[in-house]
């Protein structure tokens, strides 16, 4: 505030030096055509008003224009170099959540080769055990047919050698030993085997 009411009053007074050398010049009237001879005192006075006014607008307008300045490239200087470390930050930032999803990347498709690694194992753990209980169940379907068809044949056995030692006794009209119905019930056992199996 105090410097604009120093400048305004520089102001005038240059004012009221000019117009009054154009005033002086003004009165010189007869001469016609541009003025080519220098009055010295209005230059004299021209030069000291602009020196005067080249003292204040230093004193009062040129500090604080240059403080400005000095200031205002201070905050661009300093706003250019936060600006470039924000940058390098987030260029930082950015490398390193690159990295990381990288990194994520890479453990979903580990996850994911051990998730099939693992399901392929456990699919051939369980065809392994089916292909074994499987296995089981048909040796012990096996073992049960070969034991019944055992059974099966130690009745038939037991039936027919009493149904052919009821018939040779009936045939002979007599009463078979131990030793002979033993004889026959091979012989016939063996015939009814040989015939079984060819």
């Amino acid at each position: 505030m105090r410097n604009s009411k120093i400048l305004g009053v520089l102001m005038g007074v240059c004012f009221l030096v000019i117009s009054s050398g154009v005033a002086f010049a003004a009165g010189d009237a007869e001469h016609k055509g541009v003025p080519l001879d220098a009055k010295p005192d209005l230059v004299l006075w021209s030069i000291v008003v602009f020196l005067i006014f080249l003292a204040v607008l230093r004193s009062t307008a040129w500090g604080p224009l240059t403080k400005g300045l000095d200031e205002r490239e201070s905050r661009i200087r300093e706003d250019i170099a936060n600006a470039e470390a924000a940058r390098v930050k987030s260029e930082r930032l950015l490398a390193e959540h690159a990295a990381k999803l990288d990194q994520a990347q890479e453990e979903i498709r580990e996850m994911l080769a051990k998730g099939r690694s693992d399901t392929e194992k456990v699919k051939q753990d369980i065809l392994a055990e089916a292909r074994s209980e499987a296995e089981t169940l048909r040796e012990r379907a096996v073992d049960d047919i070969n034991r019944a068809r055992d059974q099966a044949l130690n009745e038939l056995f037991d039936v027919m050698s009493n149904q052919v030692a009821i018939a040779t006794e009936h045939v002979l009209g007599r009463a078979l030993g131990d030793q002979d119905q033993d004889r026959l019930i091979g012989e016939a056992l063996t015939q009814f085997a040989g015939r079984a199996n060819g």
